[in-house]
């Protein structure tokens, strides 16, 4: 590892699939198990978030040259010992749930009262069920959006963790099938459950049991 003309020292690396963890040396060398199609990600506070995917030419060459880019120093004009966030500042109160994009569009439609809207177009000549179909329609739609965020979350999440090969060679998926099983596993409770914990071996237990019922489904429609 490098940076600039100078080895980047003490950067940790670790295999996303395997788990398994290196730190480069006084001279940014290290050595870390991995196989084709592996990612090998370097978290640092130092350097620019950096990943690699291992390639089988790589297994020809006696060194691999990684280079790094360190981040920008602020001027300490101010010195921040901790991490100020705006529950920090009294912005928001203390352990208020953040939510993601589709999740605040559907709050905020939900603190929206159709009894309201009642209120103030009384005595109008205006029709109220379209008023509330309309609300209620738009509540759907966003719950609607909500899931299909969470699924899209987890399915980087999943791709992330395990390469095309785990699934063909693993989990004896077809080839022309892994994407599809993706899919059918990301809608599946366990799974959810699993991804939600970070924990490699419950994700790996719920993905044998899936692949098993995902393949006799495919075999009793052939």
């Amino acid at each position: 590892m490098v940076s600039g003309s100078n080895p980047a020292i003490n950067v940790k690396a670790m295999n996303i699939v395997t788990e398994k963890t290196a730190e480069s040396d006084a001279n940014g060398e290290f050595s870390i198990e991995a196989k084709t199609d592996e990612m090998i990600i370097f978290p640092s506070e130092k350097y620019d978030y950096k990943r690699y995917l291992v390639q089988a030419e790589d297994f020809q060459k006696t060194i691999i040259v990684l280079t790094f880019v360190e981040k920008p120093i602020e001027l300490d004009d101010v010195v921040v010992n901790r991490d100020i966030n705006p529950e920090d500042l009294g912005l928001v109160p203390k352990g208020q749930k953040k939510y993601t994009v589709a999740e605040r569009r559907l709050k905020q439609a939900g603190e929206f009262k159709p009894v309201a809207m009642i209120g103030m177009i009384a005595g109008l000549s205006i029709p109220v069920d379209p008023i509330i179909n309309a609300i209620t329609g738009r509540t759907k739609m966003l719950k609607k959006d909500v899931r299909i965020e969470s699924r899209e979350r987890n399915l980087v999440k999943l791709k992330g963790l395990y390469p095309q090969e785990y699934f063909t060679k693993n989990l004896l998926i077809p080839a022309d099938y892994v994407e599809g099983f993706q899919y059918y596993a990301v809608d599946e409770p366990n799974l959810v459950a699993a991804l939600k914990t970070g924990t490699k071996a419950k994700v790996d237990f719920a993905l044998v049991g899936l692949a098993q019922k995902f393949n006799s489904l495919h075999e009793s429609k052939q």
